[in-house]
């Protein structure tokens, strides 16, 4: 049967000025996955990446220490949501990022501060109330994504593997369409997902099945790899 393995990047520089950046905790997570995928005797037909840095940086990483010779293709489709623009519109006080973590950074919780507000301009930005204040709305958001997934169904041969490197909210979004959950089951399991955790889907005749989600028994064998940021 032919599978797509979805695979999270690794750990990118969270509170840094560069946060598409792979962090050493995030290299080190994604020599751990693409070992791992070589012990399960995975060969993959085609890589594809998003064309985020700390996504591209995950694939090429990934497939050389897997072992892999396929060259690694640039999909946008698999792109992560823009989260700096919905923060943005829910705040428009904080113009940058830089503005944002200074304002923050005078709570006394600042990272507890910054889960609240998150989670309040995510929720606006999906009830889709607000369409206009976005360059990506939420429904436009999940019907990239299901793009990228459909096209790529389509050209996975028969007994094939096709690896693909993502982000949380796409990965989520793919599991959340195939169990028939929407939204409210994308915001859930956007939550959990782990840096370089396994998703796994079957392609049958009536096209991709979700068969794991969020993997990380090859994280969990070595202590304080296991990050959800």
């Amino acid at each position: 049967m032919s599978r797509i393995v979805l695979v999270r990047h690794g750990q990118a520089s969270w509170g840094k000025k560069d946060y598409d950046k792979l962090s050493d905790l995030g290299h080190e997570q994604v020599r751990t996955v693409g070992r791992e995928l070589a012990q399960r005797d995975i060969e993959a037909s085609r890589v594809v990446s998003g064309s985020m840095r700390r996504q591209r940086d995950t694939a090429a990483e990934l497939v050389a220490e897997a072992g892999w010779t396929c060259e690694v293709e640039t999909d946008p489709a698999w792109d992560e949501y823009a989260h700096t623009e919905i923060l943005t519109a829910y705040k428009p006080a904080y113009r940058s990022m830089a503005l944002m973590k200074a304002d923050l950074a005078r709570t006394l919780r600042p990272h507890r501060a910054f889960d609240e507000m998150y989670a309040v301009a995510t929720e606006r930005w999906v009830a889709g109330a607000h369409e206009g204040d976005y360059e990506e709305p939420f429904s436009a958001f999940g019907d990239r994504v299901l793009t990228g997934l459909a096209a790529l169904s389509d050209n996975v041969g028969r007994g094939e593997t096709a690896v693909v490197v993502s982000s949380a909210g796409a990965i989520s979004w793919v599991a959340a369409s195939l169990l028939g959950g929407g939204a409210p089951v994308w915001t859930s399991l956007q939550r959990v997902i782990a840096n370089a955790s396994l998703t796994t889907l079957s392609i049958g005749a009536t096209g991709p099945v979700l068969r794991t989600f969020n993997d990380t028994s090859h994280l969990e064998r070595v202590p304080d790899l296991l990050t959800t940021r």
